[in-house]
């Protein structure tokens, strides 16, 4: 793919928020340059089992780009920074505000020397507010936002997930934000600073509890798609312990499960019939213990019902699912080694 072949881009990014966005940008076509310094290195390296010198996690995120070492705190390291700066067209940076400027790199001083620049600046809760300076990871951005609020188990206790949602979620959002500074710099010939906060870039999640809530309605009581509230929206154990999504939001396909398992009596004219206050979502449950997952699954494959099944994490490169998505693909490590990564989610010709 190469819809930004040409574009070269600094990358001074550390940890998941940024080399993420860098790696979906390189895999775009972007040509990525990684800027380490020997005093400030990526702790991700270190992050799990080494293979060829750095974790498996370090080198999906960062094989499609140029690794370059520069101890930027002598003299020609920053010479030789500088000259690299000034002939690319992005530089994207995660440090806490200030320090970029500290080491002679902020927007000011690049915009000097390179006024076409678009300087993207990643940091946990933006350039100037009272938390600016907050050090902070992706649980403490799930709190403060509210998203923490709504992923409680049933005794109401807040639950940590096992994946990062505005470490992701920013950097999609810091790919989006550059791609729109480059389409003014290739309309006005002028760069811009763009400053993205990983904390914000989760509350676009919160529109639907955020409307219910406005609406002076109970948001844990009336998202019916939260998993908790309706039958038709719900997660189900199968008989052997593996576990199925129905997610038959609208009526039509409830009523289709209900016949396709037997259960006529089961179907309803209104989705509010659906509430666990009111339908009997034990039957439900004691109905889905009755088979396996992959036989449920079989049973409403090609049905149009909006059931999958929910695929553990040793089960996805093996599953016909990733495997017809061509979901991942290798790569060889600098000295040779193999090893799997995620493609992008798109496709151009």
């Amino acid at each position: 793919m190469n819809l930004l072949k040409g574009i070269k881009i600094i990358d001074f990014t550390r940890l998941l928020p940024g080399p993420m966005a860098t790696h979906l940008l390189a895999q775009m076509g972007a040509e990525v340059v990684k800027i380490e310094s020997p005093k400030r290195m990526d702790y991700v390296r270190t992050s799990g089992v080494q293979v060829d010198g750095a974790s498996i996690l370090f080198h999906q995120l960062n094989h499609n780009k140029t690794m370059k070492m520069v101890d930027y705190a002598t003299d020609t390291g920053r010479e030789e920074l500088l000259e690299m700066i000034k002939n690319a067209d992005v530089l994207i940076e995660q440090f806490r505000p200030g320090a970029m400027e500290a080491w002679g790199f902020g927007y000011e001083q690049i915009r000097d020397i390179h006024p076409e620049i678009v300087y993207v600046s990643l940091t946990g809760y933006g350039q100037n507010n009272d938390f600016s300076n907050e050090a902070g990871h992706d649980f403490n951005y799930l709190a403060y936002t509210g998203i923490m609020s709504l992923m409680k188990d049933e005794q109401g206790r807040p639950t940590v997930s096992d994946t990062q949602f505005a470490d992701i979620g920013s950097a999609y959002m810091a790919v989006m934000a550059m791609q729109a500074a480059l389409l003014k710099k290739e309309r006005t010939g002028k760069g811009c600073f763009v400053d993205v906060s990983i904390a914000d870039s989760v509350n676009p999640f919160l529109i639907v509890p955020y409307a219910l809530y406005k609406g002076g309605m109970d948001y844990r009581k009336f998202n019916i798609i939260n998993g908790k509230t309706t039958v038709n929206y719900a997660a189900y154990e199968c008989a052997d312990g593996k576990w199925l999504s129905v997610a038959a939001l609208e009526l039509k396909f409830w009523n289709k499960i209900c016949e396709l398992v037997g259960k006529p009596q089961w179907k309803r004219e209104n989705q509010m019939e659906l509430l666990i206050d009111v339908f009997p979502k034990k039957e439900v449950e004691a109905l889905f213990k009755t088979k396996t997952r992959d036989e449920w699954a079989a049973l409403f494959k090609g049905n149009d019902v909006c059931i999958a099944p929910i695929l553990e994490i040793e089960e996805l490169e093996n599953s016909y699912y990733h495997q017809s998505k061509g979901t991942f693909e290798q790569f060889e490590t600098p000295n040779g080694e193999s090893l799997n990564t995620i493609k992008l989610p798109f496709f151009s010709d």
